[in-house]
């Protein structure tokens, strides 16, 4: 029986590619019951969700610079004060209605 086993350990090891296939299949066996593939794999997904994130990022910073530059001019300051406080140029016409009940 031994001597079998033997014989067929020796046959098994004179196959290169047998052991490369077995070496290979052991080796991805342990990576998979380790967790390290699906350690790998998180990675390079949260690698993915941090670039777009940084892509989105400088995105709106662009946009805020291209509002910075646009609250340097005084045209901009005057619009933003007129819209969202309700202000008056000197030139402007203003309307007062009132509300009358009967």
């Amino acid at each position: 029986m031994i001597r079998k086993l033997k014989t067929a350990a020796v046959e098994f090891l004179n196959s290169p590619m047998r052991v490369l296939i077995v070496c290979a299949a052991f080796g991805f066996l342990v990576l998979v019951l380790d967790g390290t593939l699906f350690r790998l794999w998180n990675l390079h997904r949260e690698a993915r969700r941090i670039e777009s994130n940084i892509a989105r990022l400088s995105d709106s910073t662009r946009a805020l610079e291209m509002q910075i530059k646009k609250a340097k001019e005084i045209e901009f300051v005057e619009r933003q004060a007129r819209d969202r406080f309700d202000l008056v140029g000197e030139d402007d016409l203003v309307f007062v209605f009132t509300n009358e009940s009967d």
